[in-house]
């Protein structure tokens, strides 16, 4: 099965986790690890929300001696694929003293146990409950070392038809969720960018932790 077809099967298995319908472009997993490009010396990274490895394939080429990279997907069909692209594909290939660990999990049962300079983080926060939201942000800005960046991807349309469509309900989570996110970029929040060529089209923000 392509990464396409075993994406569209987990996103309607799974919605909670997933909340897209296709893998992410290589515009929009280029534009996510932008900062993650500048770093210079060893660095240890988070992936959070791997799926079939959009993201992870931008990565890995960034990393360099003395790097370590967390790969977390808490879904083990998505993560069945990943591990195969690293054992078989080139684009997955990293130096012996590159540290690799591909960990299917809740994030917050992996996080705590490290402190990050980048974490690339693309759960669907939006079809998370507000309680979640805060939870998972607060963690990761805790896990987040001082001057480290955390990126995080965000459908530009799905939250706007989802709220339109939705009930009462789900419009109150919505709200409340806007409300917990944008205290967190008032903090930290240093650049956004928009990429169109993903489907759906997506914003990239980027909060940087004061160092």
């Amino acid at each position: 099965m392509s990464h396409q077809g075993l994406f569209l099967r987990q996103f309607f298995a799974d919605f909670f986790h997933i909340g897209a319908i296709l893998p992410s472009s290589r515009s929009l997993a280029r534009a996510a690890v932008a900062y993650l490009a500048q770093k210079q010396g060893p660095a240890r990274v988070l992936e959070a929300g791997a799926g079939t490895g959009a993201f992870t394939r931008e990565i890995v080429p960034l990393l360099q001696p003395g790097d370590t990279m967390d790969v977390v997907e808490i879904n083990p069909k998505l993560m069945a694929t990943l591990r195969r692209r690293f054992e078989l594909e080139f684009g997955f290939q990293t130096p012996e003293d590159v540290a690799v660990n591909l960990i299917t999990n809740d994030v917050r049962h992996v996080a705590r146990n490290h402190q990050y300079d980048y974490i690339v983080f693309s759960l669907p926060l939006t079809n998370f409950p507000p309680a979640l939201v805060q939870e998972l942000l607060e963690l990761m800005m805790a896990q987040l070392k001082p001057g480290g960046v955390f990126s995080y991807v965000h459908y530009i349309f799905i939250s706007r038809f989802k709220y339109l469509f939705g009930g009462s309900t789900v419009k109150a989570e919505m709200q409340a969720n806007r409300q917990i996110i944008g205290s967190f970029a008032a903090r930290y929040q240093i650049q956004r960018r928009a990429v169109w060529l993903n489907i759906p089209p997506s914003w990239v923000y980027f909060w940087q932790k004061p160092g």
